[in-house]
């Protein structure tokens, strides 16, 4: 009788404990949307569909091409396997130079943003963007990816834009 009712204030706890955790999290990224710095990042090209996931965009960056090739095939130091990039903004937030995050102070245009190592490329963000399937001449036009990026680098694309920077509703 006693071990039943131990189990159940331990089931009750981690369920609780559970549900703290995601609603931290779900509250940690709407911070980031409702408060973080913009950052517009050019697209690079790649595939955008998957017979077996529906409609979706494949999505790369042209920033992070270059910072992958610089640091594999210019001989420098390689990056860790996930860290953070310091990210040059100009006047109208777009990403233009990236470097490895050396803990050094950010000047006002710069921000952080996370990174991993992926299938030989270096990710930023979301690398894949979902929308309803028969939308996708929408986003062929796609040319940048707009974030949210928060003070600790955690980057949420928020809308994909066109060659002018307008945003492609779905």
């Amino acid at each position: 009788m006693q071990t039943n009712l131990v189990l159940k204030w331990l089931t009750a706890g981690t369920i609780l404990v559970a549900l703290i955790l995601v609603n931290l999290s779900i509250f940690q990224k709407e911070q980031v949307l409702e408060k973080g710095t913009v950052v517009i990042m050019e697209l690079a090209p790649v595939d955008p569909r998957s017979l077996m996931q529906g409609d979706y965009m494949a999505l790369d960056y042209a920033l992070a091409r270059k910072v992958y090739r610089q640091y594999w095939h210019e001989g420098q130091t390689r990056p860790d396997s996930a860290g953070t990039l310091v990210v040059e903004l100009d006047e109208l937030h777009h990403a233009r130079q990236a470097r490895l995050s050396q803990g050094e102070v950010l000047k006002p245009q710069e921000v952080l943003m996370k990174y991993h190592l992926a299938d030989r490329a270096l990710q930023i963000g979301t690398p894949s963007y979902f929308f309803q399937e028969g939308h996708a001449e929408r986003f062929e036009n796609a040319r940048y990816g707009e974030f949210r990026v928060g003070s600790d680098g955690t980057a949420l694309l928020t809308y994909l834009l066109d060659a002018e920077g307008k945003r492609i509703q779905p």
